[in-house]
């Protein structure tokens, strides 16, 4: 299923929409989110353009790259798209959050974004947030634990 947003439905003026889904419906590996994902669509449409601002919140399921244990991080993310209204002779738009669409068209598809905006938003260092002594607020370790039990390049040349 798609998230698509009827444009010949819409009257003038702003309008505000809430909606839930999940990673089956964007097409995202069962393994990334947990649960249900809340989208927040703040729509303005004129005459020949639609603005769409999104805002995606919900859970992120990572492995600790400390660790290796699983744990939830909740995320928010959010981005903005301008639907514009295509002239027969007018050139392509070169901006990555403008669009352009047919004055014949029914609505526009916004899944493909919004599984973007989720998977940009997985960060790169997996770690859950620090609690204020210093320890995993998912384990309990603490950062002398991790370099304790990291071998010096040294250590293990002089074994050998």
């Amino acid at each position: 299923m798609a998230i698509k947003i009827n444009i010949g439905s819409l009257n003038d003026g702003g309008q505000m929409l809430e909606l839930e889904t999940d990673a089956k419906e964007l097409g995202i590996d069962d393994g990334v989110l947990k649960g249900q994902i809340e989208l927040k669509l703040e729509l303005f449409k004129t005459v020949h353009q639609l603005d769409v601002k999104v805002s995606i919140s919900g859970e992120l399921k990572l492995v600790c790259d400390r660790c290796l244990e699983d744990f939830s991080k909740g995320f928010q993310t959010q981005f903005e798209l301008v639907y514009v209204q295509k002239a027969a002779r007018e050139e392509e738009i070169n901006e990555d959050y403008i669009r352009t669409y047919s004055p014949h068209m029914k609505s526009v598809d916004i899944t493909e974004d919004i599984k973007e905006s989720i998977i940009l938003a997985i960060p790169m260092k997996k770690l859950p947030s620090e609690n204020p002594d210093g320890s995993c607020s998912w384990c309990g370790k603490t950062k002398d634990y991790w370099s304790s039990i990291i071998i010096d390049e040294e250590e293990l040349e002089d074994r050998d």
